[in-house]
């Protein structure tokens, strides 16, 4: 339509089309309750007490256990990053 194709590094990511653990990562990440230090108004990070058995009620298989675990963290470093980086400087 523009005259040009698409280049692959510029077509977005559809959600279908990330593996099925960062899938289920995301899923439960977003299920997660957020904790927060209401008092400096600070993100602590999500809670995950009774992660395993969110796994479990989510048909997470055992083995993928470590996996999503680890994605779960890891996407929550870079949340934790960028809630810090836009609030205002003092």
């Amino acid at each position: 339509m523009l005259g040009n194709e698409p280049l692959d590094s510029e077509i977005p990511v559809e959600y279908d089309d990330l593996p099925l653990e960062v899938q289920d990562a995301l899923q439960i990440y977003n299920t997660l309750q957020d904790n927060w230090d209401y008092m400096g108004g600070n993100y602590i990070g999500k809670n995950i007490h009774g992660i395993r058995d969110i796994f479990d009620m989510n048909g997470i298989d055992r083995m993928d256990h470590k996996t999503v675990y680890d994605l779960i963290l890891h996407i929550d470093r870079i949340r934790a990053k960028q809630i810090h980086d836009s609030k205002p400087k003092k």
